[in-house]
């Protein structure tokens, strides 16, 4: 019992699943009850509709045999009045009598050949059948009593009259006709009391299925109530989280952009640092030695001219290592953003790169008193040196163009040469230093575009912003 009471659950579980939820199986169940209920109702109304029609058909059975009765009344009552009175219209009311109690014997014949429910039994059937007969005897002893009066035969239908047989017959005739009455009576009373059960049953039946009905809407409401209210629950939920995640991906944002800046900020420390290095130490040791040998040469220069060359030459490399050690120097920090401002230092980066290679140069930049904070002036440095590096390196362009523009909170630049292009792959953004230059712009919250093709040169737009948070 257990098992089978499991298995029930268990598929009334998997068709509540089935069907979509609880709201679901509810509105289904609705909808099963609501055809039953009209399946059963109509069944119901039909069963009463017959019901009442045999009812009509048991009242007109009482008022045929009702009639009947009075009509063989009326017609002794007009036999004994005509033999008493002698008068016509008695006759006449005789004969009037005799065929309506004819007629209600045939519309009772009727009903009862139409196998109605109501007179279908045998017993009632033979009753009428009795009673037809008695009918036809009494009609039969009264019109020959009424014939022997009209033929002069007063004493033979007085004595015809007096008779037990008629006053047997009209016993026999009035017997029938109660049991019928009484038959009938009885069936019409069950009948009325079974469509009193009937109409209550259908009553009970349509209200208990309206209340069923109605808590089945109540509890889809209340369902759907909770589901909403589910709903908004987890959707503000979800605003909650969805805001906290956000303030922890901007504070993660911020954190890595910081992180970033430092980063670069405490390399272009260290690269600040080894270039004043390289230019105070390196620079004292070159300048020493360069003193020296001239003092050397000044020495040696009417005794030992062979000498004298060598060293001549070695000054030359030292004026090459020191001209390279400027370079350097300059590549590691420009110290002429410090010492100038940052719009002269990238002028002259941009002509001195172009006076050495010989490049037709296409310059625009904004006016000197645009101010740009510290990372975006070296990060839009640093880009434009590397570029600019590349391009003297691999482009063999013979056209340069650089452009910037300060518009709606946004440096823009563009640097673009007709050089001998490349083609775009990981191997050559690592080569050029495009990725450090990826890297500078996106950790400040700007991108950064790069399109080349073989023989089309290089073009390249970042789009850095004005405003960087620096921890």
């Amino acid at each position: 019992m257990e098992d089978k009471i499991s298995w029930i659950k268990r598929l009334s579980e998997k068709i509540v699943n089935r069907l979509g939820g609880r709201v679901i199986a509810v509105l289904s169940a609705s909808m099963l009850l609501a055809l039953l209920s009209v399946v059963f109702t109509d069944a119901w109304v039909v069963s009463i509709e017959q019901q009442g029609r045999q009812i009509d058909q048991i009242e007109k059975n009482v008022v045929a045999l009702e009639q009947l009765r009075s009509s063989l009344i009326s017609a002794e009552s007009a036999q004994r009045g005509f033999l008493l009175s002698r008068r016509d219209d008695f006759s006449e009311a005789f004969t009037h009598a005799v065929d309506d109690a004819r007629r209600n014997i045939k519309k009772i014949e009727g009903l009862v050949t139409s196998k109605t429910l109501v007179m279908e039994g045998k017993q009632e059937q033979s009753w009428l059948i009795a009673l037809n007969s008695s009918l036809e005897a009494k009609a039969a002893e009264m019109r020959l009593s009424l014939s022997f009066f009209k033929s002069g035969k007063e004493d033979e239908a007085r004595h015809l009259v007096n008779l037990d047989q008629g006053i047997l017959d009209m016993a026999k005739f009035m017997q029938y006709t109660q049991l019928l009455l009484d038959q009938q009576n009885e069936a019409l009373v069950t009948l009325i009391a079974k469509r009193r059960t009937t109409t209550a049953v259908t009553r009970a039946a349509i209200i208990g299925s309206a209340v069923i009905l109605l808590l089945l809407v109540i509890m889809v409401i209340r369902q759907l109530v909770h589901e909403m209210t589910n709903r908004d629950l987890l959707r503000q939920q979800l605003i909650r989280d969805c805001d906290v995640y956000e303030e922890r991906l901007q504070s993660s944002t911020r954190m890595l952009k910081t992180m970033a800046l430092d980063y670069q900020a405490d390399v272009e420390r260290d690269r600040q640092k080894l270039a004043r290095e390289l230019h105070d130490e390196l620079g004292s040791i070159l300048t020493a030695t360069k003193m020296d040998i001239s003092w050397t040469m000044r020495k040696l220069k009417t005794t030992d001219p062979d000498i004298t060359e060598k060293l001549g030459k070695t000054m030359r490399y030292l004026d090459q290592g020191i001209q390279f050690k400027r370079q350097v120097v300059q590549n590691l920090h420009p110290s002429m953003i410090t010492t100038f401002g940052f719009w002269p230092a990238l002028r002259s980066l941009i002509d001195d790169m172009g006076e050495r290679n010989q490049w037709e140069m296409d310059v625009i930049l904004p006016d000197d008193t645009t101010e740009l904070n510290e990372p975006v002036n070296l990060i839009a440095y640093r880009v434009v040196q590397e570029t600019l590096n590349n391009a003297s390196k691999y482009a063999q362009a013979t056209k340069v163009s650089v452009q910037m523009v300060v518009a709606l909170d946004y440096l823009k630049l563009e640097i673009e040469d007709n050089g001998v292009g490349m083609t775009m792959d990981i191997e050559q953004e690592t080569t050029h230093g495009l990725a450090g230059m990826r890297n500078r712009i996106m950790a400040i919250g700007g991108r950064i575009e790069l399109s080349s093709q073989p023989g089309k040169g290089v073009h390249l737009l970042a789009i850095v912003p004005m405003q960087v948070d620096v921890a």
